[in-house]
């Protein structure tokens, strides 16, 4: 690495941001941190941006990754995920992507809770932090007023790329160096139905998110069309054209479309879902 994560942040930090990228997202980078600063302005913590072969020059309290700069092949997205983590060295790493620009403030003081609550019980491997993460089926935590609840065992997508804290050993030992992000969701919750650990998720049903977003802001290289109005009002410019705005399928059409998905890689496909390994 060409920086420090402790640049910016303090040293004894209990995480680190870990926002993960790609070089081909690098036009997301100067939006998703100007928004960081306008919605969680008192932020103290490292941060590491994963990047493939570029250095994210603009701020100096950001490391970039650089995990694929000495590698001739490109490597996949849970190889580079693989790599940032190894570069972590905070007990929990806060897990975001490059394209979940922020539109409401952080709740702090839900975050310091999630973050006390990891701290203090070794138990629990994850937190969701937003709206967007496991579908369920939930059941309180500990009781009604905890402000988590427990993401079942069986619950749709136990396994999300959303907003989070994570513990950086178990995240690790649900990543699979072949597969792309949406498979690691896919398949990983399927891995995680077959295993007893803990998983939490903030209540959002009646508080509301501790980290607020559109999901997500590109979709499929394009971005979504919420995302304008909010950089027109932080005065953010950024050429829409070069990558267009996302038209979404109906609901078939993109079932079908995952499902063709799926059938490019059929032997794993086969193993994850009907040998269930």
């Amino acid at each position: 690495m060409s920086q420090t994560l402790d640049q910016g942040g303090r040293s004894d930090a209990p995480y680190t941001l870990l926002v993960n990228s790609s070089d081909g997202f690098a036009d997301c980078w100067d939006p998703f941190f100007q928004l960081l600063d306008v919605y969680w302005p008192d932020h103290d913590c490292p941060i590491l941006l994963n990047t493939e072969r570029a250095r994210y020059g603009t701020r100096a309290d950001v490391a970039s990754s650089q995990v694929n700069h000495d590698i001739p092949r490109r490597l996949t997205w849970s190889e580079c995920l693989i790599a940032a983590i190894g570069q972590i060295d905070t007990p929990l790493l806060l897990y975001m992507q490059e394209d979940y620009f922020l539109n409401h403030q952080v709740d702090t003081v839900r975050l310091a809770r999630a973050v006390d609550q990891m701290l203090g019980d070794p138990a629990i491997g994850h937190i969701g932090l937003t709206k967007h993460g496991s579908k369920g089926p939930f059941e309180p935590w500990q009781d009604a007023n905890s402000g988590f609840v427990k993401i079942l065992r069986r619950a749709q997508y136990r396994i999300s790329t959303q907003a989070g804290l994570w513990r950086p050993d178990v995240l690790l030992s649900y990543l699979d160096p072949a597969e792309s992000g949406w498979m690691f969701e896919i398949f990983g919750t399927r891995r995680a139905w077959r295993r007893e650990d803990l998983f939490l998720t903030v209540d959002a049903q009646r508080n509301g998110p501790v980290f607020d977003y559109t999901h997500t802001g590109i979709i499929k290289g394009q971005w979504h069309r919420n995302i304008p109005a909010l950089f027109v009002e932080h005065d953010i410019v950024v050429d829409f054209a070069q990558r267009g705005f996302h038209k979404p399928l109906p609901g078939p059409f993109r079932k079908l479309a995952l499902g063709q998905k799926l059938l490019s890689d059929p032997k794993r496909a086969f193993r994850q879902l009907i040998l269930n390994r």
